[in-house]
């Protein structure tokens, strides 16, 4: 079993995971995701063949972007992740309460 402290991490890890959740399940988040990413590619597509610099600095605002997004979804699987391991945690608590109670009868 578990100690408190890392019990605690993990219900810090979850309750950071809904939050996670939440905002990328958000419209508002979702609609300004697809705004920017639609004027970094309109933007690359509009800019001169000859405009290697600012080509390449759309890419790297397309990547910042999809890195932000990846790193919400991976605290929103951490604390996926996190609940299962709680409720593993619950449930063997659970068992091994019940079983010192059988064994106590």
């Amino acid at each position: 079993m578990m100690n408190e402290r890392e019990e605690g991490q993990l219900n810090s890890e979850s309750a950071r995971g809904a939050r996670a959740r939440q905002l990328l399940d958000s419209q508002p988040l979702r609609d300004a995701i697809a705004s920017v990413k639609s004027g970094i590619v309109n933007a690359w597509e509009t800019s001169p063949v000859r405009d290697a610099e600012g080509q390449q600095y759309l890419r790297l605002m397309r990547k910042v972007l999809d890195d932000l997004v990846k790193h919400i979804a991976d605290a929103a699987d951490t604390g996926k992740m996190a609940d299962i391991q709680l409720q593993q945690e619950r449930t063997l608590r659970e068992r091994a309460k019940a079983a010192v109670h059988a064994f106590r009868r």
